[in-house]
């Protein structure tokens, strides 16, 4: 029986060791921190609780699979529950929309908002989509990247599509005459962390999946998917090993054989009883190599606020979008300029509104996120910068009126994450969300594939390698892992 080792438990550290178990491989996992989970975690303070990371599912069926195909029901373990509203979105001049995820109420929403015409450029935009999602989903987005898998009969007749440089700015433009429509739609860029002016417009696959498959999240928090997780690790008797950073490799021809480990309380500790190798991050160049490095075209990161309220707001949903004034000016700052946008957007989640205990009665939990630059010289997280960029970002809100007053007078406490704490806490690029942006076809195609070039025993898996980030897509990338090497060692298990 070969034994295989995994390098950090995110989900899709942990998604590749399950399903490696499954199939008979003996599995183990070393994780730097001391909890599971990866960019997926939680805060609990004074009767609050936060999810500090994903907070929607948007491919609820790539969940169910991996339970089913592992010979459970997801319903032992989570419970995943559909939203009324995928999210609000709110302008300055006062103007809301409602994505409701029932397609009778929103289209109501929709053509009162924004009018019958928008609406069919809508109906229009998906269908675009569409044709990217049924292009990619099996040979792209579960399967192993290859070119190849490009070269179908459908796909030379429409590679045009694929690398016509149009960006999703472009699509928006092409479908839509309102600019907030082209707003809300410029915004999917954001959940791979790149710019709708510059991401390529195959990623318009984003909002149809959220339209076509709706808005989910996780019963109790979306914490309770890695809960779950490493549940399933213990009933495979897969030992999770916290506190434990890779450091250093050794290799020879071709192969990683042994794996440093440092450890808590500084001691290190050699690994070298294993066959394969996989990695849950990608932010390690004797992993990665020297040239991945050099593209430095890294995918934005997050300022964070978790917030407790002593108030309830009446206009907020659970989650929601207040837009900047000046959207491709916030994407200039932060790809091109590299510092955090003076007018930012500003993504508020209210988990409260959905769980009753995760605030005290009368009390709102917010999750606030702003998206910034990954880490780099023109810009440092010092305590002043932090807490200043802090008030400019309750002033933003506060320009939207979700309080009557200023709700510095109704906040209890604030917790603040930076890029900074991005890259200490789960060792990502530069404090990136995702590795290397999506901005062009050239950085996708260098994002680490999942099985190394480097050495013959080394796979990567998660939302900085193939086919991304989010939670389904770091699900499929432990799948596509543990299919690749369940394909090359069918004889050994």
């Amino acid at each position: 029986m070969k034994k295989i080792i995994v390098c950090g438990a995110g989900i899709g550290g942990m998604v590749s060791a399950i399903r490696l178990a499954h199939l008979g491989f003996q599995v183990e996992i070393f994780e730097k921190n001391n909890y599971a989970g990866g960019k997926m975690g939680e805060y609990y303070e004074t009767g609050f609780r936060f999810d500090t990371g994903p907070s929607l599912i948007t491919m609820p069926y790539v969940l169910e699979e991996f339970f089913k195909e592992t010979g459970r029901d997801i319903k032992d373990y989570i419970n995943l529950v559909p939203l009324d509203n995928a999210c609000k979105y709110f302008w300055s001049d006062g103007v809301t929309f409602n994505a409701y995820t029932e397609q009778i109420k929103f289209k109501d929403e929709f053509v009162s908002v924004f009018g019958e015409e928008e609406y069919q450029g809508f109906l229009n935009y998906l269908e675009y989509g569409k044709f990217f999602f049924e292009m990619s989903e099996k040979n792209i987005l579960q399967s192993e990247f290859r070119i190849r898998n490009f070269l179908t009969a459908k796909g030379i007749k429409n590679i045009n599509k694929f690398i016509s440089g149009k960006s999703i700015n472009d699509l928006s433009n092409k479908f839509f005459k309102d600019p907030k429509l082209k707003q809300l739609f410029d915004r999917y860029a954001t959940y791979n962390g790149s710019s709708p002016y510059l991401a390529s417009q195959i990623f318009s696959i984003i909002p149809y999946i959220e339209f076509k498959y709706g808005a989910w999240y996780s019963e109790g928090g979306m914490y309770r998917i890695a809960k779950a997780l490493v549940r399933i690790c213990g009933e495979y008797n897969i030992k999770i090993n916290y506190g434990h950073e890779l450091t250093d490799i050794t290799s020879a021809s071709g192969k990683i054989n042994k794996c440093i480990f440092t450890i808590h309380d500084e001691a290190q500790k050699s690994v070298s009883e294993f066959d394969i190798m996989i990695s849950n991050f990608t932010n390690n160049i004797k992993l990665t190599g020297k040239e991945y490095f050099k593209t430095g075209d890294w995918s934005s990161s997050g300022f964070i606020a978790l917030i407790g309220f002593n108030e309830v707001s009446d206009i907020l949903s659970q989650h929601n979008i207040l837009f900047s004034e000046d959207y491709e000016k916030e994407f200039i700052d932060i790809f091109e300029k590299k510092i955090p946008a003076d007018d930012m957007t500003v993504y508020i989640s209210v988990t409260g509104k959905s769980e009753s205990n995760d605030a005290p009665a009368g009390a709102e939990n917010w999750f606030v996120l702003v998206n910034t630059p990954a880490l780099s010289d023109n810009f440092s997280w010092t305590d002043k910068h932090k807490y200043e960029y802090f008030e400019k970002v309750i002033d933003k809100i506060n320009s939207f009126g979700i309080f009557s007053g200023d709700i510095r007078e109704k906040i209890l406490f604030s917790k603040i994450f930076t890029p900074a704490d991005f890259l200490k806490n789960y060792g990502s690029e530069f404090g990136s969300i995702y590795g290397l942006s999506s901005n062009s076809l050239f950085t996708m195609f260098r994002r680490p594939k999942n099985k190394s070039d480097n050495y013959s025993n080394l796979y990567f898996t998660g939302g900085n390698t193939h086919p991304g980030g989010g939670v389904p897509l770091c699900f499929l990338s432990g799948k596509i892992v543990s299919e690749i090497i369940r394909d090359g060692n069918k004889n050994s298990y």
